[in-house]
């Protein structure tokens, strides 16, 4: 069985054919991505209208990658799985629109595909995945802890505020790192002392839930400090904010920054960790699922792995070629859904459009 994947979800255009034949033998024939990141970093983040732009430019020669590179025909495929949500609306929207149009004129099915989901669903390409696991998600605009049995999906908590991977691009843009920011600061991170600036863990309400805008203030209010003269600061607050004004003539020491870049990965990987293996506790699961591109972090690598090993716990990372958005998760998700009926195939799929707010566990 062939099925083609297509993820358009934000600031990435991919395609990918993945071959699955027999009880886990699916194997990824193709997974092209085109990245319109290089116009994206100018402005030191994604834009949107940039974004939508580039997926429908880059949507229909991807495509033909895709086949080219898995040396299959059109109608050989059995199969499109989509990106639906959530993500930008207009860059979701393309890749909607393309899969619905080659799906009519293919006359095969379509599934949408819910793309937090499919970031923890790319572990299992070419592998048999638990029937229940906690998934962790970490990426540039999510972090969620749920719950997986078989097929079905509960959200156990989520950011409150800023995701992990966006409080690394926020901390790297201040440290004068550039975007994106946390392949920069997981590299710094390890020539510097971890130790050296202390963090309060935040609190909240719900016991599986993250927030990282605190630890972004922090560092914003120490990187200011750094910046002013001392002969400039004051003790008083009043004084402090007035120089905070006026500290953008000072570089930042080297060690300064590799310190920082150290300390602020190594209290958002302890709460990331500590949070993951409570849900693990909670849930008696025996394992672990990451995925998202923070999931990429070496910090977190090694550090879940080996306190999930001490606990008896199985952790599964996703490739690193397979952190960041592409369309062979999203391929390998669909076929989950298509062969478990999890999604009514007798669903009208003609009327599926983007949902750029689409939750984890939501269809």
């Amino acid at each position: 069985m062939l099925t083609l994947g297509i993820e358009t979800s934000c600031d990435e255009t991919s395609c990918a054919v993945l071959f699955a034949g027999g009880r886990d033998g699916s194997k990824v024939l193709s997974n092209i991505v085109s990245s319109s990141l290089f116009r994206h970093q100018p402005f030191g983040g994604v834009v949107p209208e940039i974004a939508s732009r580039h997926c429908l430019e880059q949507i229909d020669f991807v495509f033909q990658e895709a086949l080219s590179a898995a040396k299959v025909k059109a109608r050989a495929l059995d199969l499109i799985a989509v990106t639906h949500g959530p993500g930008l609306i207009g860059s979701l929207l393309v890749g909607v629109s393309f899969a619905k149009a080659l799906a009519y004129r293919l006359k095969i099915p379509l599934i949408g595909v819910n793309h937090l989901e499919a970031h923890l669903s790319a572990n299992f390409i070419g592998k048999t995945g638990p029937k229940k696991f906690v998934g962790l998600l970490v990426s540039g605009g999510h972090t969620s802890l749920s719950f997986h049995q078989n097929g079905k999906v509960t959200l156990l908590g989520a950011t409150v505020d800023d995701a992990a991977g966006e409080a690394y691009d926020k901390v790297a843009k201040l440290l004068g790192l550039g975007y994106p920011g946390g392949p920069a600061m997981d590299r710094l991170a390890a020539k510097g002392n971890p130790k050296k600036v202390p963090f309060t863990e935040p609190k909240q309400k719900g016991k599986f839930d993250f927030s990282f805008s605190g630890i972004k203030t922090a560092v914003l209010y120490a990187v200011q400090k750094q910046k002013c003269h001392p002969e400039d600061v004051r003790s008083t607050d009043e004084g402090s904010r007035r120089s905070f004004a006026n500290a953008q003539d000072y570089p930042l020491p080297s060690a300064f920054i590799r310190d920082m870049a150290a300390s602020f990965q190594e209290a958002v990987v302890k709460w990331l960790v500590k949070k993951t293996l409570a849900a693990a506790d909670d849930k008696k699961v025996r394992d672990i699922v990451a995925g998202g591109g923070v999931s990429a972090n070496s910090a977190l690598r090694k550090s879940l792995t080996e306190e999930g090993a001490a606990r008896g716990l199985n952790v599964w990372f996703p490739p690193g070629s397979l952190t960041t958005d592409n369309a062979a998760m999203i391929a390998r998700r669909g076929l989950e859904l298509y062969k478990t009926k999890s999604v009514k195939r007798e669903q009208n799929v003609w009327k599926m459009t983007g949902l750029p707010n689409l939750a984890m566990g939501e269809v």
